[in-house]
């Protein structure tokens, strides 16, 4: 029988965790157990189980607050999600340097900075589990998307680099990949009918995501059920990456 509080007595980190999927993750972490160092930029809605760390990701400062609240908490963390995101859209050959560093800077960097960090943290021996939020754009092109597919492909390099430098040290780094989920930053695709209506005919499963259930396998990779899963990617999309375009004519 599962425990029902798979997390219990942990200290989970949590970046990007003021809206969207990054807040249903905290929440979800919280469920299982975990107290939860939420970190974001944006103010963090007051939970229990949930403490608050305002900074951005990319500075190291909030690094360093994030890793002392945990201890704080009776840490140190041992699991950390990465969730941390910015909005950069334009076409390739228009895209600004600062848009293009900025992406990179707090998608990729910073995950590599906080990683670290947070491993660094660790007793020797302790075991830990990483998980990194990519995307399906990490597979395929989107115009206007360059900097987020690249910044997310990157994130997947790392996510395998993790796994192979930190495995001995009983460190597993993941990825969760999650389809379309509707959320305040995509409001104009699942809220215009037609943009929604093309975007279901691309869902195998006929329907969107939610942030809960992107939040269930994160969990799921961050706790001991998943203690011999290290490296991996596992898409949260109902089957959209597994689908070619021919699909749409049948």
């Amino acid at each position: 029988m599962n425990h029902p509080h798979p997390l219990a007595d942990r200290v989970a980190i949590v970046t990007g965790a003021a809206q969207g999927i990054g807040a249903a993750v905290a929440a979800e972490l919280t469920a299982r157990g975990a107290r939860v160092v939420a970190v974001d930029l944006a103010p963090v809605a007051a939970a229990a189980g949930i403490t608050p760390v305002h900074g951005d990701v990319a500075d190291p400062g909030t690094v360093r607050a994030a890793l002392a609240t945990a201890e704080a908490l009776g840490g140190p963390a041992t699991v950390l999600v990465q969730a941390a995101f910015t909005d950069t859209r334009a076409p390739l050959d228009d895209l600004a340097d600062d848009a293009w560093d900025a992406m990179l800077g707090t998608v990729l960097t910073a995950a590599r900075r906080f990683d670290a960090a947070f491993v660094r943290a660790l007793p020797a021996g302790t075991p830990a589990s990483i998980v990194h939020l990519a995307s399906p754009h990490a597979f395929g092109a989107v115009p206007g998307f360059a900097a987020y597919a690249a910044a997310k492909a990157g994130l997947l390099a790392l996510t395998r680099a993790a796994a192979v430098e930190w495995g001995r040290r009983g460190v597993r780094c993941n990825a969760v990949a999650p389809g379309f989920v509707p959320v305040e930053r995509n409001r104009q695709v699942w809220t215009d009918p037609e943009l929604s209506a093309a975007m279901l005919r691309a869902a195998p499963l006929g329907r969107f995501g939610t942030a809960a259930e992107v939040a269930r396998a994160v969990a799921f990779l961050a706790g001991d059920e998943a203690s011999f899963v290290n490296g991996a990617c596992l898409a949260v999309d109902g089957g959209m990456t597994a689908m070619l375009p021919e699909a749409l004519l049948r």
